[in-house]
């Protein structure tokens, strides 16, 4: 009876988290893709959600994390850059200054964020033969996207890529009262 018992709570904490991420799947492609919530549920979402809104169930998510997902646990490499465009005139006055570029759906956004992630390879050296090569790859792609910033503005006649990296204080550092953080340059495209 006692491993009956066990085996249940089992099958039961599993379907919850499954419940859960059916539920944050849904949640997450319909946000994405549709603006309003005049979209038609699916019975399988409907189902998921009034699961986890049961009271019980939504303590239990609550206080044990189960409604944050399993993203809140995975690093997030992609926010630790900065990539900032520098747009000068023909006379070398700075006519803009922009993080981004600007972008026509939601998919350009996702795609271009990313990038990020194979810049992380300029961070982490390796032992590869063709380092050099991937290395030069990607400032080949950081010049790519500086150029289509320049073709925004009109005006501009040259655009300076710069690829940053945070450098987050330790916390030693913040214990010491440094609590801002740095940026460094990793590699820089004109």
């Amino acid at each position: 009876m006692k491993r009956k018992g066990q085996l249940f709570g089992i099958f039961l904490l599993l379907l919850l988290v499954f419940t859960i991420g059916l539920k944050g799947t849904f949640d997450g492609y319909y946000g994405f893709y549709y603006d309003k919530d005049d979209y038609e549920k699916p019975l399988a979402y409907e189902l998921s959600n009034t699961i986890v809104e049961l009271g019980p169930v939504s303590l239990f998510t609550a206080y044990t994390g189960f409604d944050t997902g399993y993203g809140f646990f995975a690093p997030n490499v992609a926010s630790d850059f900065v990539l900032l465009f520098e747009l000068r005139d023909a006379r070398g006055n700075i006519l803009e200054e922009r993080i981004m570029p600007e972008f026509k759906s939601k998919e350009g956004i996702v795609r271009y964020t990313s990038v990020f992630n194979m810049f992380m390879d300029k961070v982490v050296s390796s032992k590869k033969k063709n380092d050099s090569q991937y290395h030069e790859y990607l400032d080949v792609v950081l010049k790519q996207i500086a150029k289509s910033v320049l073709k925004e503005n009109h005006k501009a006649a040259k655009c300076t890529a710069k690829l940053y990296l945070y450098d987050y204080p330790t916390l030693d550092r913040y214990k010491r009262g440094e609590k801002t953080d740095n940026l460094i340059l990793v590699s820089q495209i004109k």
